[in-house]
């Protein structure tokens, strides 16, 4: 485990983004000393909260330039440090340190070295000389530090697009925020001993981790957020890096997620308010590649793609908005046509091979717990399924975009060419018409459930189900208390009194011998007088709005019995 020391003049956040990855393990090494040239420094109060040993040194206190550095490397040498991490600190390093540290001290500047770098360009300096000088381009640099201001060799830079409206605190926002990803992935490449450095080249070597079928990158980006936090702390908790968009993002920060911005990723903001979000190289890059296609690994490395390995996400809710819209060309429903999501659904499927794609909020318990089970992998064949599942959502998801669209022009065309209707399956069921055929029921895709719900009894056969609704229906015709009997899709009894009692009673002595054996509604609640009253009377399937809780009790102890609401 690496050993790390910290030297720090300001607020700290870029030690904060190291605290985090250290405590996080997404850095195998440990901050050992805090060490800062100003006594009123907010890094110091972050090493205190986060229980790491820190100083306050004064320079003044010493000789020379020479003498302050010469203690600050004694200090470091006393903690074992094995990389010093300057971050935000405002001094520069002398012989002492350099000597001791050599290629061991790396410093973060916000600007690509070597524009706006040297001596006083440090700050918000940095970023008004960016805007004056009219760059379209600005970011950040991890290098090693020598004997100049800002010279040393170049380990990692990001980038961050200067936009026409920017000032000097947005432009420094965006440059902080991929600051917060960009050290501490610098120091864990140190940390895996993957740095060669060759004069002023610095060579990356492979992680021992690549091509591995472990999942340890996320992208979440969700209109339906349900689960999500949950969902995000588990994976969190397996080792899995987090990159999220704004609104999912937002919840999940709020939730103590620890998340990865997606411009860190691309270095390019949100634009046209919001419309374009995942849309990037880098983005489906980072998901298409095959890992085990040696050229195409080779090109990734070279633009610097970092692999996606699950993909989370579900779209705007199209069917929803429209709905509600006076035209389905209304902007609101337009806004509500998901162009990025779409895409990131199909890539990852095209590539279940190596990613993992979630559309559904259900699949994140399974996920988590194979996650769990097996070292972070995801089995082929779960993928596989995954992606059959999200293709699916897409196919439905386009159908209800041109339905929509094409109720618009059917007063001109009442008679479509084609129809598309989406259906989810719910339930498989016992078995078809007859016992060798198999079956299954589904729902309209919007509603997404069923109108029942089955409180008791076997699962329910094809059979079961055409007689059950046919009596509820049958049943839902009449406002007073009614009792319906069925059998084989046709009613063999009906009895209509204000005493459901006696409706019962009647609604059997219509036909008692095809009674028997059939499907039994009623439109109230279902009492315990009637339970007593079926006796030995057999019935497969009871049908009502509701039970009374003893009458439930008593008709449970029938095995047999199917009990629907």
């Amino acid at each position: 485990m690496l050993k790390i020391a910290v030297l720090a003049s300001g607020e700290g956040t870029n030690l904060q983004a190291l605290i985090d990855s250290t405590e996080n393990k997404s850095i195998p090494g440990k901050i050992v000393l805090v060490l800062s040239n100003k006594e009123d420094a907010g890094a110091l109060k972050r090493a205190e909260r986060a229980g790491i040993p820190f100083q306050a040194v004064r320079p003044s206190d010493f000789s020379t330039p020479e003498a302050f550095d010469a203690f600050l490397a004694e200090e470091c040498r006393k903690a074992n440090v094995e990389l010093v991490c300057l971050a935000g600190y405002l001094r520069k390093l002398r012989a002492p340190m350099l000597d001791a540290f050599q290629n061991r001290i790396l410093n973060i500047h916000p600007a690509l070295l070597p524009a706006f770098g040297g001596k006083g360009m440090y700050g918000m300096k940095v970023h008004e000389s960016v805007l004056e000088s009219g760059a379209k381009v600005s970011g950040c640099t991890v290098h090693y530090a020598d004997d100049a201001y800002d010279h040393g060799p170049i380990l990692l830079q990001s980038t961050v697009h200067v936009l026409p409206n920017d000032t000097v605190e947005s432009l420094a926002t965006r440059v902080r925020q991929q600051e917060h990803w960009l050290f501490p992935e610098a120091v864990k490449l140190v940390a895996e001993n993957r740095v060669k450095i060759d004069g002023r080249k610095i060579t990356i070597t492979s992680s021992p981790h690549e091509g591995s079928p472990r999942i340890r990158r996320a992208l979440l980006s969700l209109s339906d957020k349900e689960g999500i936090v949950e969902f995000a702390r588990e994976l969190e908790e397996l080792g899995v890096e987090i990159i999220s968009t704004s609104g999912t993002a937002r919840k999940l920060i709020e939730a103590g997620v620890r998340v990865r911005s997606l411009d860190s990723l691309t270095g390019f903001p949100e634009i046209l308010d919001g419309r374009v979000k995942t849309l990037h190289p880098k983005v489906h890059g980072g998901i298409l590649l095959r890992r085990n296609d040696p050229r195409q690994v080779e090109e990734a490395r070279v633009f610097g793609l970092e692999s996606i390995d699950l993909v989370a996400v579900n779209l705007y809710p199209f069917e929803r908005v429209a709905a509600g819209a006076s035209s389905p060309y209304s902007r609101e429903v337009i806004e509500n046509i998901d162009i990025g999501g779409v895409t990131l659904i199909r890539a990852a499927a095209k590539n279940f091979e190596d990613v993992a794609v979630i559309v559904d909020p259900s699949d994140y318990r399974a996920v988590l717990d194979e996650l769990a089970g097996d070292s972070g992998r995801l089995n082929l064949e779960t993928r596989r399924k995954l992606a059959l599942k999200a293709i699916e959502h897409t196919a439905r998801y386009d159908a209800m975009i041109s339905d929509a669209w094409r109720s618009a022009e059917a007063q001109e065309e009442r008679f479509p060419a084609t129809i598309k209707i989406g259906l989810k399956r719910i339930q498989t069921l016992r078995y078809g018409e007859n016992p060798h055929q198999n079956a299954a029921l589904y729902v309209r895709e919007e509603k997404g459930v069923a109108n029942f719900e089955q409180l008791h009894g076997k699962e329910l056969s094809y059979n079961n189900l055409l007689d059950t609704f046919g009596t509820w229906d049958a049943v839902n015709e009449f406002e007073t208390p009614t009792v319906v009997l069925f059998k084989h899709v046709t009613p063999s009894g009906i009895g209509t009194d204000e005493d459901l009692n006696k409706a019962f009673e009647m609604a059997w002595a219509s036909d008692p011998l095809s009674a028997f054996g059939g499907i039994l509604a009623v439109n109230r609640p279902f009492p315990l007088s009637i339970a007593e009253g079926l006796g030995k009377r057999f019935v497969e399937v009871i049908v009502a709005p509701s039970f009374d809780e003893d009458a439930l009790e008593k008709l449970k102890k029938k095995k047999n019995l199917r009990l629907i609401v």
